[in-house]
């Protein structure tokens, strides 16, 4: 009726294993396409074995669950407002964000993930939602004495780790133009004040809108950041050698029909420059640099 194209479902940890598969069947014999999302957490009465959480999600056929692995070792606990994420400055939080660069997958033994997915499109990889604070606020909360533009360039940081790792990139409206709810972390009760979105802070923070921008068109143009299958991601990224303020990896372009031969991802987590030596001597391009992101060199 409405052409719905995808349906995320609330603590579906508290629902059963059998109910969710039967649902995401009916749903994809309506249209194959059809993405069904969900929070994993694990919670309610049903016996362990029978709940649609995370640590089964090897039970669920087609069904991905929000990685708040990747989501915490980023910005810091949800439910602590001060506990900042590697991206703003605890480094220790580094193997959380390792794990969920693979999309929570048995990438390699090094890889520290709290819970297993089949492959990478059952991690749902994002730092802000509806659910407790909006990333600016986040970053107000955890970060002693940012700035405004502090705010964005971290927003913009954390952002890119998520959305260039592999699995289902996802975002809050507004969070493209760093959304603040004035620090409510529980805004369902809230008034409209604090829930709206405000149309004139896309205009305040259109360099970051761009960047949003740049970021989405770089992962949609090359299919080396969505790979579909924990083999390809096996055989095809190789995390390089780091320091705990910088997480950089490879991805062999060309193996999962890429234009790009091999791709490099480098992040750096310090507020100093950081230098690197890449794979090998040849010519590179950079499509990513600062606050400058996109499909051109």
């Amino acid at each position: 009726e409405y052409n719905l194209d995808g349906f995320r479902f609330d603590l579906m940890g508290l629902m059963d294993i059998e109910t969710i598969n039967q649902v995401t069947a009916a749903l994809k014999k309506i249209d194959p396409t059809i993405i069904i999302i969900g929070e994993g957490w694990d919670m309610g009465t049903l016996p362990a074995e029978l709940r649609a959480n995370q640590k089964n999600i090897s039970k669920l056929n087609n069904v991905a669950h929000f990685n708040d692995q990747i989501r915490d070792g980023l910005k810091g606990s949800v439910f602590t407002p001060a506990d900042p994420g590697w991206a703003t400055g605890k480094l220790t939080a580094r193997s959380d964000v390792t794990a969920g660069i693979v999309g929570n997958t048995e990438h390699s033994i090094d890889m520290a993930a709290k819970w297993i997915t089949q492959s990478p499109a059952q991690s749902v990889n994002y730092v802000e939602s509806h659910d407790n604070l909006a990333l600016a606020d986040k970053i107000t909360a955890s970060v002693k004495g940012v700035t405004p533009a502090g705010i964005a360039q971290l927003s913009h940081f954390a952002t890119s780790v998520a959305f260039l790792a592999q699995g289902v990139p996802f975002m809050q409206a507004g969070q493209e133009f760093l959304r603040s709810k004035n620090g409510d972390d529980n805004s369902y009760k809230s008034d409209d004040a604090t829930n709206s979105l405000k149309w004139s802070t896309k205009l305040k923070y259109s360099s970051t809108v761009n960047y949003y921008k740049g970021l989405i068109a770089l992962r949609a143009a090359h299919p080396a950041f969505r790979m579909t299958s924990t083999a390809d991601m096996k055989a095809n990224i190789k995390f390089l050698k780091g320091t705990d303020t910088l997480i950089a990896y490879s991805i062999n372009g060309k193996a999962v029909g890429d234009k790009a031969k091999t791709i490099v991802v480098i992040h750096n987590a310090d507020a100093a420059a950081a230098t690197f030596t890449l794979p090998n001597s040849g010519s590179w391009n950079i499509l990513a640099k600062g606050s400058q992101i996109g499909t051109k060199t």
